[in-house]
């Protein structure tokens, strides 16, 4: 079976308080002359996580949560031209949406000058080159570096997001499809065009379905949760959320059946001691006897039958991370050969 890509890793962590920040600057150099308002010789510990993808590269940086403030600036005459798009998903940014997570969405080109300053803690970064979107993106230089939370564009960071979870699990050989997918994915969020949104139509219904299971599962223990508030979550008409619905049964069976996924997970976990009637509280029941029948339907069995069999899978292991001083040199190389 083809294995899925390793991660670069690199954390300050291990190293002495007074070279952290320096070395985490040494390590965004390829990307960006980063600087503290803080003495650089305070501590600095933080980390990231760097997949090389093939056509772009996703990282996520982890930062220090005490307030610090870093300012950073692109490289004068920068070789690399690259798109990078940056999710804060840290819990700092404002949402006024009911079952969407707070978050926000900007971009900007490395070869074009930029003065920014943040204090954030989690950091997800994409980097892709200009050249991958020919004359699609070429105007876009110039204007809003923040890509709006609303309609179509609301739906890129939950792509990104989405990717960053999915990765550890994608096959090398699938890496250039995901490459396609993601392109075609930017290019109809931040210059939406009809053509543009045909081209992504598979990676955008596969992101509303993955913020849709979200939804549900954030809104479980409420037994009216339905269509209405699940089509305000997503930002779409009740038609488009009935038509994104109909292979799977229907709104209101695929939030049934997600109820039933999670009560059977909770069965099935041997350290989950609630009772019967808490579970069944906890996905939307207010009574056994209906929970019961409606889970026997599902699955063929009872919950106690369920709970008897104390089935459960083994946690997913990670790739070994890659630590030490080579990351920063891997990163470096990871920028350049995008524009190669």
């Amino acid at each position: 079976m083809d294995e899925a890509i390793t991660p670069i890793h690199f954390s300050t962590r291990s190293l002495p308080v007074r070279e952290q920040f320096d070395a985490w600057r040494a390590f965004m150099a390829p990307a960006i002359d980063l600087d503290i308002r803080e003495s650089r010789i305070a501590p600095f510990e933080a980390e990231q996580t760097v997949w090389d993808v093939g056509g772009f590269a996703l990282t996520r940086a982890r930062m220090p949560g005490d307030g610090t403030a870093r300012t950073w600036q692109h490289h004068k005459k920068n070789a690399l031209d690259h798109w990078c798009f940056v999710v804060v998903n840290d819990g700092t940014a404002p949402t006024g949406v009911p079952g969407r997570p707070a978050r926000q969405l900007f971009f900007r080109s490395l070869g074009e000058r930029f003065d920014g300053s943040a204090a954030d803690t989690s950091v997800l970064s994409l980097y892709i080159p200009r050249e991958l979107f020919g004359e699609r993106l070429n105007r876009i230089d110039g204007t809003s570096s923040q890509v709006p939370d609303t309609g179509i564009g609301a739906l890129l960071a939950d792509y990104f997001l989405s990717l960053e979870q999915r990765l550890p699990r994608i096959p090398n050989a699938q890496l250039p499809q995901v490459v396609e997918a993601t392109q075609a994915m930017i290019a109809a969020c931040v210059r939406p065009s009809a053509e543009r949104i045909e081209v992504a139509h598979d990676a955008i219904v596969a992101t509303l379905m993955e913020r849709a299971r979200q939804v549900v599962r954030q809104n479980m223990g409420s037994s009216s949760f339905g269509p209405d508030h699940l089509a305000q979550a997503l930002g779409v008409s009740r038609s488009r959320l009935y038509r994104l619905f109909e292979p799977f049964g229907g709104v209101a069976r695929y939030v049934h059946r997600q109820r039933m996924l999670v009560a059977h997970a909770a069965l099935s976990d041997p350290s989950n001691t609630s009772s019967v009637i808490r579970i069944a509280e906890s996905v939307g029941f207010g009574d056994a006897s209906g929970f019961s029948r409606s889970f026997k339907q599902e699955f063929g069995c009872s919950p106690s039958d369920a709970r008897a069999s104390s089935i459960f899978r083994s946690p997913f292991r990670m790739p070994p991370s890659r630590a030490g001083g080579s990351a920063t040199a891997e990163f470096a190389t990871v920028l350049r050969r995008l524009a190669a």
